[in-house]
């Protein structure tokens, strides 16, 4: 894949202008609620997809359910703007992120849940995304607990599963596992794992450095697969909850990293497969 510095340039100034378009405005209808700046939110990643040259292509279809918790593996920090360009989420990430630079700013304000890893707030930060679940938001997880490389899933950790283990959730929450993969540049050739670490961020790469490499390249084809839901209720604890999501999500990421010829491709639209 061949970098180029005037595209990246070109680029750079392009999500500089979207977001400077979008922001102001955004914040202008905030207190409006939820559902009248969402949109907005949503409009903003699919644009940042779109500059970036990330075709999205989606398998299955995001439950509908008014309770629904979403776990998926975790890539790269494009895997936020590539699912959220999907549906409307709400993403549950690490405290750090807030600090971020012009990221952290942008997590902040579209209402990015952030959870700190000490044993001390887990009580409190479990009842808070209870909240939100209760009150209609879909929450996107990422149980791996970090980013990879990409090729295979990373053991689930089961904490985050806790909350819909409990009575007031586990009978109508439904637990939606989802598969992300970049899987081919954008003439449709497959990446081989030198390619697609152009894309993952993991271990010890840099942000900035890699967010410039990202805009130099010509383009990514990234499938995204919702697979069917289950109800938190039908498993008998939060580690039983984790390894069947485990598992969906695995067995969707070996099929996208060599995907079977009869997968159509649908960009941003939804097409119900045989993934389960």
């Amino acid at each position: 894949m061949k970098k180029s510095f005037l595209r990246g340039i070109i680029r750079t100034i392009a999500f500089l202008g979207w977001t400077l378009l979008l922001v102001p405005p955004y914040l202008l209808i905030f207190c409006l609620g939820r559902h009248v700046r969402r949109p907005m939110v949503q409009l903003w990643h699919r644009g940042v997809c779109a500059l970036i040259g990330m075709k999205v292509t989606c398998y299955g279809k995001p439950s509908q359910n008014k309770r629904v918790l979403l776990a998926g593996n975790h890539v790269s920090y494009l895997d936020i703007p590539i699912i959220a360009s999907c549906l409307d989420v709400t993403f549950v990430a690490k405290a750090e992120v807030a600090d971020w630079p012009l990221f952290g700013f942008l997590a902040q304000i579209a209402q990015t849940a952030f959870i700190e890893r000490k044993p001390s707030k887990a009580r409190k930060q479990k009842v808070k995304l209870k909240q939100r679940i209760l009150s209609g938001e879909r929450l996107m997880i990422f149980p791996e607990g970090t980013s990879s490389p990409g090729n295979k899933v990373l053991p689930y950790k089961s904490a985050l599963f806790e909350m819909v283990m409990e009575n007031d959730l586990r009978e109508t929450c439904l637990v939606q596992p989802v598969t992300l993969a970049f899987c081919r540049t954008r003439h449709h050739q497959p990446l081989n794992n030198t390619e697609r670490d152009y894309f993952a961020w993991y271990g010890d790469m840099t942000l900035a450095p890699h967010l410039w490499d990202v805009f130099c390249l010509g383009g990514v084809e990234v499938d995204v697969i919702f697979h069917a839901p289950a109800l938190a209720a039908d498993f008998k604890d939060r580690k039983a909850l984790a390894q069947w999501a485990q598992n969906r999500t695995s067995n969707g990421l070996s099929n996208l990293v060599t995907p079977p010829p009869e997968c159509p491709e649908v960009s941003l639209e939804h097409k119900e497969i045989a993934f389960t």
